[in-house]
């Protein structure tokens, strides 16, 4: 071995992608602020003073950190026309905006694969008509779903879930067959076949692992359009129902009367923004962090100035 040469560390895969995430600072402070939001709308309703729904109409419209003189409790955000703490509301609504988007990501990234594999695997006629098939329903609007949902179904998360789950895994499953076809002449899916391996074995065993990296990057990059679509359709009085809080709900209460309380907008404005920059820049990360020519680059670039 020469002087020249330099000896790097084996890394499995996995282990490697999350140390160049580990020195990508974008990516760790994007990864902190999802767990921030995260935590936050789990344990802030809990232990707060004050219920999402608790009116004291005596104390409406108070500013920042005004206290509560029949509780003694402060209000960090202040509170709304009904004199509830927008505070709580925020991190209620914020819980109910990352569950929507985890479920609904979660349900059309199973469907999406699946669909997208099956297509992609059996190819002919099989795969045109799958296509076809897809390329209607992705015509349909997300809009229409949902009226045509809530005239039958009752408003709440559940239908939102639903509608969105309808027309929204179509685009993972175009993804997935493309990738699924790109793979299908390569060797080790080729002795897979010869070695009797059943259509199942081989998606899931085979191809699933080997478009894993662009599932995930895929999947967290649809999350804010999923977080935006529920704000949007709370704000049209189509998402969660009231007393229920949704970001998109106080951002509509906050349009009202915002030349008077500019905050009562710009809050859940802000935290909005907030989850979708999260994810979105984490999302581009992770993608520069599963490319093979970007990583090998950030990888032992990093380890040869060490």
């Amino acid at each position: 071995m020469t002087n020249n040469e330099q000896v790097y560390p084996s890394m499995s895969f996995a282990r490697e992608t999350i140390s160049i995430l580990r020195h990508n600072k974008i990516a760790v402070v994007s990864f902190i602020m999802i767990l921030i939001l995260m935590i936050g709308s789990v344990f802030f309703p809990i232990f707060c003073n004050f219920d999402f729904s608790s009116q004291n109409v005596a104390y409406a419209n108070n500013p920042f950190f005004s206290k509560d003189m029949s509780s003694g409790f402060t209000h960090i955000f202040g509170t709304d026309n009904l004199g509830r703490d927008i505070f709580v509301r925020i991190w209620y609504g914020t819980r109910v905006s990352l569950l929507v988007a985890g479920v609904v990501a979660i349900i059309d990234c199973i469907v999406g694969v699946v669909y997208g594999s099956i297509s992609g695997y059996i190819g002919g006629m099989v795969d045109n008509v799958m296509m076809r098939t897809l390329e209607i329903i992705s015509g349909i609007p997300y809009l229409v779903v949902v009226l045509l949902l809530m005239a039958v179904l009752p408003q709440g998360i559940g239908t939102l879930i639903i509608a969105y789950t309808l027309v929204g895994w179509t685009s993972m499953a175009r993804l997935v067959r493309g990738q699924v076809v790109s793979l299908m002449g390569r060797e080790f899916i080729i002795a897979a076949k010869i070695m009797g391996a059943s259509m199942g074995r081989i998606i899931f065993f085979h191809l699933i692992p080997n478009m894993l990296g662009i599932i995930i990057v895929h999947m967290t990059l649809s999350i804010p359009g999923i977080i935006f679509t529920e704000a949007f359709l709370s704000m049209l009085g189509m998402g969660v129902p009231p007393p229920y809080p949704s970001l998109g709900i106080m951002a509509n209460e906050g349009v009202a009367v915002f030349q008077t309380y500019p905050a009562r907008l710009v809050v859940p404005g802000l935290f909005i923004c907030l989850i979708m920059l999260s994810f979105n820049l984490l999302g581009d990360q992770l993608q520069d962090a599963l490319n093979p020519r970007l990583r090998r680059s950030a990888y032992y670039g990093r380890h040869s100035k060490n």
